[in-house]
């Protein structure tokens, strides 16, 4: 077998050898090995067709989709990871495409209760919160008086008021364990949050601070990468990145359903109509879903209100009051957009370096730059911008 070439970025190693980047700037795109060999030949200064890629995959015998995931630092050196049989590639970020079949997309026959479907989950060898630090701040969401700050690299979610930063939920750095990959961390209506973890396929309720959860969905799910509550506070919608589609379920738990096959949510956000606003890194860069719709949910793709392509690579949504906010990772930017379909720059460049998650209230909008390791605080209107975490 070929062996892997060295690369100065961190890597995650699956079966083969063969490296996936965890720090690549495009990370928000790719989570399997074929995904990330674009950017490895880039770094080498090679240019591949796709035939060239699937017969250098074919010749090194590099597979997505087996063996045990083990973290790789710059020197080479490999930390610790669970044994366990992989069935996913652990996400960096999500994969491109789903191989997922379309029947998938239903919930599968069974006399499954949402009793059988709900358990308890508890983090194995969580981190240690007295030492942790923000490592990778990639999603932030308002919660009562403070914000959730979603650690992904860390990984744990913060919770942050006032002045003060606690690690609310800590995650494990064993893999396929619940919290190895956190994506997106929302409030639960009854207390406490809602997080996402694409290490498990899950989303759990996280009722108090601490390692004990409560598992949601039975692993239903591929990719967990958005979250928003009904405004009635019933119902959880989710976005999984690997079936490039919108599901709900009870907010209690229970097997999810199918909303709108083909709207690839990165993030989901109500407003005060009841409507459902996504963003997607497609041509229907902006969406607007209609939860009492009674399409088809295999045909409905919602309403494409900014489409074309306007953002380099859209991550983060928030409606806020009479307009929506969208981070551009690449474009080091935050846009702005109305329900009329237009859109404009609000914020580029300084302090903003790799935006990502997004959320707002009336004199505020929050942005996540992992790269910074910061969460921003922009005033809505001056813009003015001051650091979250001193």
């Amino acid at each position: 077998m070929m062996k892997a070439p060295a690369l100065p970025r961190k890597t995650q190693r699956l079966a083969g050898g063969w490296p996936v980047l965890t720090d690549c700037p495009h990370r928000s795109n790719h989570g399997s090995v074929g995904n990330c060999l674009g950017g490895i030949a880039k770094k080498m200064g090679i240019r591949w067709t796709v035939w060239q890629v699937v017969l250098f995959m074919a010749i090194v015998g590099a597979s997505p989709v087996a063996g045990v995931a083990q973290e790789t630092d710059e020197a080479g050196t490999q930390g610790t990871a669970e044994a366990v049989p992989v069935t996913q590639p652990a996400g960096d970020d999500t994969p491109a495409e789903s191989d997922t079949p379309a029947e998938s997309d239903k919930p599968a026959e069974s006399s499954d209760t949402p009793e059988a479907i709900v358990k308890p989950a508890a983090v194995p060898q969580p981190i240690d919160a007295a030492t942790a630090k923000v490592t990778y701040p990639r999603a932030v969401s308002i919660v009562g008086k403070g914000l959730a700050v979603v650690d992904l690299d860390l990984p744990g979610v913060w919770l942050h008021e006032g002045e003060t930063s606690t690690l609310h939920t800590p995650g494990t750095k064993l893999y396929r364990k619940p919290m190895n990959r956190p994506w997106c961390a929302i409030a639960h209506p009854k207390g406490g949050l809602l997080i996402s973890d694409s290490a498990t396929r899950e989303i759990y309720h996280a009722a108090k601070p601490g390692a004990q959860l409560t598992a949601l969905t039975a692993g239903y799910l591929g990719i967990p990468m958005a979250l928003a509550v009904s405004p009635d506070g019933t119902t959880l919608y989710v976005g999984d990145a690997e079936r490039r589609s919108v599901f709900k379920l009870p907010i209690t738990g229970g097997t999810p359903a199918l909303v709108a096959k083909g709207v690839n949510a990165r993030a989901l956000s109500f407003d005060a109509e009841g409507m459902l606003w996504a963003i997607t890194p497609d041509a229907n860069a902006v969406v607007m879903i209609d939860p009492a719709s009674e399409e088809d949910p295999q045909q409905y793709r919602g309403t494409t209100v900014v489409g074309e392509r306007p953002y380099q690579f859209p991550n983060g949504l928030v409606w806020a009051g009479e307009e929506g906010f969208v981070t551009d990772s690449y474009g080091k930017a935050i846009w702005r957009f109305t329900k009329d379909g237009k859109t404009e720059i609000w914020h580029q460049g300084e302090p903003l370096d790799l935006p990502v998650g997004i959320c707002a209230d009336q004199d505020a909008v929050y942005v996540a730059d992992p790269r910074k390791k910061q969460v921003y605080r922009f005033d809505r209107k001056t813009k003015a911008a001051e650091p979250v975490f001193k």
